[in-house]
């Protein structure tokens, strides 16, 4: 068994999800005359469809962020950062305190 160290975390590959489409061509010419009865040209949207549309587009939204997927993903430039800043703090731990040279002091004596 291979032992990897990986500091990024991979991307999962993105899940297949296919939904059918139905079209009622009947319900398509019945909205259509419905249209031209109310008044409402082809291109023009009532303010139930202009509602129905926000809300779904909000929930989408929502469901995208609190997504389980998503949640535990952090932004690699974040990592990165974290990463940049432990290397910083390492390198300032070594060269720029006495720590390390009075261990090497107490273990050669």
């Amino acid at each position: 068994m291979e032992m990897k160290i990986v500091f990024f975390k991979r991307p999962k590959p993105k899940k297949f999800s296919y939904k059918p489409r139905y079209w009622d061509p009947e319900q398509e010419e019945f909205d259509k005359r419905k249209r031209e009865l109310d008044g409402i040209g082809p291109d023009e949207r009532t303010t139930e469809e202009v509602k129905a549309d926000l809300k779904q587009k909000m929930g989408s939204r929502w469901r995208r962020k609190h997504d389980p997927e998503n949640i535990g993903r952090a932004n690699p430039w974040m990592k990165l950062f974290i990463y940049a800043l432990i290397i910083f703090f390492a390198i300032y731990f070594i060269f720029f305190t006495g720590v390390i040279s009075n261990l090497v002091r107490f273990f050669t004596e």
